[in-house]
C-alpha cells in the first residue's frame, strides 16, 4: 500500500505541476477493473478550497489548511489513505468540502466513491458509527445523493486514533452535466461525538469518479506547502 501511496504523493506534485489540474487512478490496491472506455479519477479533499472552511475537533478548533492532515507513513501508523493526506475538523453543523470538477461533455455513467475514515465517538457503544443522508450530504449539483448507510465497524474507543480508511460507493450512473460539476460533502447535523465536536462526520481523504467522460479541475496545490 505504500508504494501506492507513493505513486500517488508524487503524482500530486508532478502530474499536477506538469498538466496544472488533476491527477487519475486507473488501479489502486484492490479497485474494482474499470468498465470499457471508462476512466477513474481521483480528487483528493486536501486539494480543495478552504478558505472559508472552519471546523471542531475534540479539544478545539481549526479552518482552513489547518484542517489538513498528513498520513503516517510508517507501517505501524498507516491510515491507508489513497492520497496521503486527509481532512478532518468537519464536525460542525453544516461544514462541507466542496469539490469542483469540469467534465468534457454531459454523462450519465458517473460512479461516485469516496474514502473515508473515523475516529471514535462518545456516543458509539458498540464500536460503530453509520452515515446516512439525514446526517450527511452527499450533493451533486444541488440535489442530494441517496446512498445507502455507511457503517464504519471495529472504530478506536479514543479520539486521534483513526479507523483505516476505506473506500464506499455512494452512486452510480450519475448525470455529469458538460462544463462545471460541483460535488459538496456536508455534515448537515448536530450530534456531537464528543468534546468540543458539535457534529458527527467523517474523515475525508478523497472522492472517486469513474466515467467515460474527461474531468479535470484546478486543485490547491498550495494547501500543502506547509507540508514542506
Amino acid at each position: 500500500m505504500n508504494s501506492i501511496k507513493n505513486k500517488i504523493a508524487v503524482m500530486l506534485g508532478a502530474t499536477i505541476a506538469a498538466a496544472g489540474v488533476m491527477f487519475t487512478v486507473s488501479a489502486c490496491g484492490d479497485e474494482d477493473k474499470n468498465p470499457p472506455g471508462t476512466e477513474t479519477y481521483t480528487f483528493a479533499a486536501a486539494l480543495t478550497d478552504l478558505d472559508d472552511v472552519e471546523g471542531e475537533g475534540w479539544s478545539g478548533g481549526e479552518s482552513g489548511i489547518g484542517m489538513i492532515v498528513k498520513d503516517w507513513e510508517n507501517d505501524d501508523k498507516d491510515w491507508k489513505t489513497l492520497t496521503g493526506y486527509y481532512v478532518t475538523y468537519l464536525y460542525v453543523e453544516n461544514t462541507a468540502l466542496t469539490f469542483e470538477i469540469n467534465s468534457d461533455r454531459a454523462v450519465d455513467d458517473a460512479k461516485l466513491i469516496l474514502s473515508l475514515s473515523t475516529e471514535g465517538a462518545d456516543y458509539s457503544t458498540d464500536g460503530t458509527i453509520t452515515l446516512t443522508p439525514d446526517i450527511y450530504t452527499v450533493e451533486l449539483n444541488g440535489t442530494a445523493i441517496q446512498y445507502k448507510p455507511i457503517t464504519f465497524f471495529d472504530i478506536p474507543e479514543s479520539a486521534g486514533e483513526v479507523y483505516e480508511f476505506k473506500r464506499y460507493t455512494v452512486a452510480t450512473d450519475l448525470s455529469l452535466k458538460e462544463g462545471k460539476n460541483v460535488i459538496k460533502l456536508i455534515s448537515s447535523n448536530d450530534k456531537s461525538m464528543g468534546g468540543t465536536t458539535r457534529a458527527t462526520a467523517p474523515m475525508v481523504d478523497c472522492i472517486q469518479i469513474t466515467t467515460g467522460a474527461k474531468l479535470d479541475w484546478t486543485p490547491r496545490t498550495d494547501n500543502l506547502d506547509q507540508f514542506n
